[in-house]
């Protein structure tokens, strides 16, 4: 008998005769694979932009200058470097805001022919007006990306907020961003110019293998990098926000993976005669094994590729939500154009069959166990595993045990900065539930039995003998249901736990009347210093009270980057702890990532790297900050005066005294600051609500994460309802004989829909409690250095389950066609 034609000839038969069944199964896989490889294409293009202006931007270049301290440091370095002969290409950076499409733009100022040069880029009269490029201040070069989001072409002029004031460019030209970071271009002489930024450099591009030479004539307010260093840094902010929206989507995968196995089993029971037909005809264990698994990756296949294709719907709305969740925390990015069908293809493609090859095992191998005399047995063949169904659960509470402790060796022992321990054990926690879940079912229906005979009367007693009989397919529509559950009830809960933890953060430290920032700041830190004339205008105006003036700085801390601030510590514990006679002390705070990540505890002793040396602070606080996924450092502004020897600030809080109109006081600061900067100038009340929005937009992603389960295993329960019609047409026929119409056996159908959907939900709550404990104490914590108390809105959740119960019963119609063209003669006559 010839393999590869039974092959083709079998598979491509049962395809055909049930379209229904594969169209939902390939469904289920496309979903899945098109949410994972939207998310997984959107955050590495997320990281690409991230760190593309050091790729791209001269490219050949392997070092780097930066300055020690702050953001610009003097270009006597550039001339140093001249001097002694090396090659050295500045650059100037910034970012800017355009107001109209709210979309955050980096700012390069280049050396033009030596950056163009190294990044292999022609400039070409066509393309760019050098003229207006080289000799307007106003003059710039836009990537095509920025110039498609902000609607501008060559000659056009458009507006940026930059720092505090509001800047006019003209477009000299448009160019690809396939070889410069995406951004807007200036000469660096009208760069600096424009933005009085006069001899500022933000940092210097070489390429030497003499590092040693080089930081002996370097001066202390800048050290050398590698290139390769400063893109492993860079990186490393977004890989915890990567890995965690990465695994996550992969648990829906799981859900369609469920739903692949289910098909491929029915298909297995549904063609037993036809299975012992081609034993006794000569075909081999073999064949029979290599005709479901073939069938199992057609249909991964079909799903793989159609989920590129959703993969690329999915992409332009997962874009703009990393887009923008990146730009708030971390720093703008734009995404734009995100095409899938690249390196991420193949990705996708292995995961689909890798996915359809292991969901094809089992069934298959049942399938080369049919005897011979097996020819007129339609019936389950599921018998043979109850006694299996202990012995699984056991199993499943050792891998569930295993898998918790992997979570808590994560948790205590910190081997890796990322939670891999933890990913595998979520993993591990699955496979234990799903191990366990037709010992569950078993044992649940035991229990309902009874109840569903009362409540239901004869729909009920069919409904529940035919669970019974087929539990074991009945517990991987059961596990689908679980799945999605848990993970819609761990979302919900980590999102819950955050909004709460936030707005307890947010009651506690935004507690001043007014707040002031530059207009142009899209992320929570602003590192552009507002102009220092604000404070004379505003100081003196009736009714404030008194005026925190704070400053944020990037800088390292043992090697890893984090934030410095600077506030004015007597004002802070005046005004929110409400300590009159507070004395500032050689102190500082830290936030929990330094906690989590050096075990910085309240009363130690820290070295802080100063332009003045290395200075040694106590810590008098450890603090939770959810502004940043980076480690913060709060000292008072007389240190940054002592120290640094600045006063600048970039945002400023204001405390008005008791009874002052809050609102007045804003428009008497408007009218004092009108048309010389702009500034957001907000209320406590408008700061709030845009910090809950920005988390709102935060969590956007973790929400389509949700529906796309959702769907995937309302898919896997029809699926399975639908396969228990088929396979059950002789029973119906009976039925039908004996009276039953089609409301009567739609109502089975449902009842067993609606049971299972009850029984998954209840199982998925205690999965989803258990993953919330994990993701929220163990996964957040050592991805992001937060520190999340847990709390539940019981009302929300319980209207979740009730609409995806309700969802789960409907998923108990599909069968009705299937049941209304049953013939009973036909069917009956078979026998």
């Amino acid at each position: 008998m010839n393999t590869l034609k039974l092959i083709a000839v079998i598979t491509l038969r049962n395809l055909k005769e049930e379209k229904l069944f594969s169209i939902i199964s390939i469904l289920g896989v496309a979903l899945g694979v098109g949410l994972f490889i939207s998310i997984l294409g959107t955050t590495r293009t997320a990281i690409n932009s991230f760190t593309e202006d050091i790729k791209k931007l001269n490219p050949d270049a392997n070092l780097q200058i930066v300055p020690e301290f702050g953001k610009y440091f003097d270009e006597s370095v550039y001339k140093l470097l001249i001097k002694h002969n090396y090659k050295p290409i500045p650059v100037v950076k910034t970012n800017g805001l355009h107001e109209k499409t709210d979309t955050s733009i980096n700012l390069f100022g280049i050396d033009t022919f030596s950056a163009f040069k190294q990044s292999r880029i022609r400039i070409s009269p066509e393309k760019i007006n050098i003229r207006v490029f080289l000799n307007s201040i106003n003059g710039a070069i836009l990537t095509k990306d920025v110039a498609k989001r902000i609607g501008v072409k060559q000659g056009d002029n458009f507006n940026l907020i930059v720092g505090n004031k509001i800047e006019n460019y003209r477009v000299a030209g448009v160019l690809a961003a396939n070889r410069i970071p995406t951004g807007i271009y200036q000469d660096i002489g009208n760069f600096q110019e424009k933005l009085a930024i006069f001899g500022q450099l933000s940092r210097i591009d070489l390429e030497s293998k003499n590092t040693d030479k080089i930081k002996n004539i370097l001066p202390q307010s800048v050290r050398l990098i590698s290139k390769s260093g400063v893109i492993k840094n860079e990186k490393d902010i977004l890989e915890s926000f990567k890995f965690n929206l990465h695994f996550i989507s992969f648990i829906a995968i799981l859900v369609g993976f469920f739903m692949l196995y289910n098909t491929i089993f029915i298909t297995v029971v549904k063609k037993r005669p036809q299975i012992g037909i081609l034993r006794a005809l000569g075909a081999g264990k073999r064949q029979i094994l290599l005709i479901f698994i073939v069938q199992s990756i057609i249909l991964g296949v079909i799903g793989s590729f159609l989920g590129l294709f959703l993969g690329q719907i999915l992409s332009f709305y997962s874009s703009k939500m990393v887009e923008d969740t990146v730009t708030t925390i971390f720093k703008p990015v734009i995404i734009e154009e995100m095409f899938i069908f690249s390196n991420y293809a193949l990705i996708a493609f292995i995961i689909g069959l890798a996915i359809s090859l292991i969901a094809a095992v089992l069934p298959a191998v049942e399938a080369s166990r049919v005897k011979p005399t097996e020819t007129v047995r339609e019936g389950t063949f599921e018998l043979r595993y109850r006694k299996f169904y202990k012995k699984a659960f056991v199993l499943g509470i050792i891998l569930i045990t295993v898998g918790i402790c992997f979570s808590l060796a994560d948790y205590f022992l910190k081997v890796f900065d990322q939670p891999f321990f933890s990913y595998g054990g979520v993993l591990l926690i699955l496979a234990g539930f799903a191990a366990g879940s037709p010992y569950y079912l078993e044992k649940f229906l035991q229990k309902s039995q009874d109840l569903l005979k009362k409540i239901f009367r004869a729909p009920g007693t069919i409904s529940s003998a035919d669970i019974y009989s087929s539990l074991y397919r009945f517990s991987i529509a059961l596990i689908s249901v679980t799945v999605s559950t848990a993970l819609i009830i761990s979302m919900m809960v980590l999102i819950n736990s955050f909004e709460t933890s936030l707005k307890n953060w947010i009651n506690k430290n935004l507690n001043a009347d007014i707040f002031i920032k530059s207009t142009s700041c899209s992320s929570n830190f602003c590192f552009e210093p507002i102009n220092d004339n604000v404070l004379s205008k505003i100081k003196d105006i009736d009714g404030i009270a008194a005026l925190n003036p704070f400053m944020a700085m990037q800088g390292k801390f043992r090697g890893r980057n984090v934030i410095y601030g600077f506030g004015d510590e007597k004002v802070v514990k005046k005004y929110n702890d409400n300590i009159k006679n507070y004395n500032v002390t050689n102190s500082a705070a830290v936030s929990e990532y330094l906690n989590i990540k050096y075990g910085i505890e309240k009363g130690d002793e820290i070295l802080i790297d100063t332009p003045a040396g290395k200075k040694k602070f106590r810590i008098r606080e450890v603090f939770t900050s959810y502004s940043t996924t980076q480690g913060f450092i709060i000292l008072d502004k007389s240190f940054q005066k002592k120290y640094w020897d600045s006063s600048a600030f970039t945002q400023l809080s204001i405390f008005l005294k008791k009874g002052a109109d809050r609102q007045k006081v804003i428009e008497k600061i408007r009218e004092e600051l009108a048309g010389k900067y702009t500034l957001d100038i907000l209320n406590n009340n408008v700061l709030r609500q845009k910090v809950m929005g920005i988390f709102n937009n935060s969590f956007q992603i973790t929400y389509a994460i949700q529906l796309t389960a959702l769907v995937i295993s309302l898919l896997g329960v029809a699926n399975m309802l639908y396969a228990v019609a088929l396979e059950r047409k002789r029973e119906i026929s009976i039925l039908k004989y004996l009276g039953a119409d089609n409301k009567f056996l739609t109502k089975i159908y449902m009842i067993s829909a609606g049971f299972i959907g009850f029984c998954g939900i209840i199982y998925g709550v205690i999965l989803g409690f258990i993953l919330s404990f994990i993701i929220i104490k163990v996964v957040n914590t050592i991805s992001f250095g937060w520190s999340i108390n847990i709390h539940l809105n019981i009302i929300n959740m319980f209207v979740t389950l009730v609409i995806l119960l309700i969802f789960v019963i409907l998923a108990g119609i599909l069968p009705l066609k299937t049941i209304k063209q049953t013939d009973p003669k036909k069917s009956v006559s078979y026998e």
